[in-house]
């Protein structure tokens, strides 16, 4: 990835505890040490499976879009802009009583003729760390964990006018009201259920295995499932024709018309919900002192469930659990 631009304001709680804003007048170098940051900030968003994509709302004047507007003809400097959205953050804060101890991250970046802004809301944590002298002393990091709040904006697809979800966001999972401030921030809507989509997408996949040989079907979904998450992992769409030619075994353009012709949005580009993507290929569940979890392939042949008892029966335990349990017997 290449930043082309890259700046962080301050936010604190001021002598009368309330949220205050130190701006930084100047964008940072580019070096080493931000790119760093910024891989880090990007992979602590792509894991996350709470994001949420959709577009601008229409005619919202506190969100990115006027600033966005601006920057992108030239009208205002990254530094302005930068400034007008830590008001509007700062604004917000205020509004809904929240704090926060950390840095407005903001940066651009271009990949060949893709170009992206990316937004973070960091808060500040302490660590320890062992100094010179061999002294165990408190020093603050970023968090990048469960409070991390987070905005994309695909610059390109949004310039393009092809609509889509070019806006994506992730809140905090650390407390309450950061869905709200993130959403007022960036002026979303349209959001997109991807559980449903994807739902259906499973649903065709599902059928479609139907057609083939019976050996065939659990590579067949896991190279589906596989190709999906990969795409999630990069927060990019699953698009049919890439998906057809990574299945084996099936003639891809048989296979991207069945789906083309058969999803009920019409749409060649899916966002997917990683959570659903698992469960297909995968159950899992687990309380208190009992976790089980077996691939989807196994149920009704090693493994049945009697719904009427609630039971679940394996033939053929794994090695290393049945030779517990036979130790277990001979104590």
């Amino acid at each position: 990835m290449a930043i082309t631009h890259f700046i962080t304001h301050h936010f604190h709680l001021n002598e009368q505890a309330d949220p205050a804003v130190h701006r930084r007048e100047s964008e940072l170098a580019v070096d080493d040490l931000t790119e760093t940051l910024a891989m880090d900030l990007k992979r602590a968003y792509l894991s996350r499976v709470n994001r949420q994509h959709g577009q601008f709302s229409e005619g919202e004047s506190a969100g990115l879009a006027d600033g966005l507007e601006g920057l992108l003809q030239e009208k205002i400097s990254f530094v302005e802009f930068s400034e007008q959205v830590a008001n509007q953050l700062l604004c917000l804060l205020k509004d809904q009583e929240i704090e926060l101890r950390g840095h407005l991250v903001l940066f651009q970046e271009q990949q060949f003729d893709q170009q992206a802004l990316y937004l973070f809301i960091v808060n500040q944590r302490i660590a320890t760390r062992i100094n010179e002298q061999q002294e165990v002393e408190p020093v603050l990091t970023l968090d990048m964990g469960a409070s991390l709040m987070a905005i994309k904006v695909d610059l390109t697809q949004w310039r393009s006018d092809e609509g889509g979800a070019y806006l994506s966001l992730t809140a905090s999972r650390a407390g309450k009201g950061g869905a709200t401030l993130l959403e007022q921030l960036a002026g979303f809507s349209e959001g997109i259920d991807k559980a449903a989509v994807t739902r259906d997408f499973l649903e065709r996949i599902e059928l479609f295995s139907q057609k083939l040989p019976e050996e065939q079907v659990n590579a067949y979904r896991n190279q589906v499932v596989s190709y999906c998450m990969e795409q999630d992992l990069q927060d990019e769409p699953v698009e049919i024709t890439g998906l057809a030619k990574v299945v084996e075994g099936v003639d891809p353009s048989i296979f991207s018309s069945y789906l083309a012709d058969n999803l009920p949005s019409g749409n060649s580009k899916l966002l997917l919900d990683r959570k659903s993507l698992q469960r297909y290929v995968k159950f899992a569940g687990r309380e208190k002192d009992l976790a089980i979890s077996f691939s989807s392939y196994q149920l009704n042949k090693r493994i049945h469930y009697q719904a009427d008892t609630d039971t679940l029966s394996i033939t053929g335990l794994p090695k290393m659990l049945r030779s517990q349990l036979l130790g277990h017997v001979k104590e």
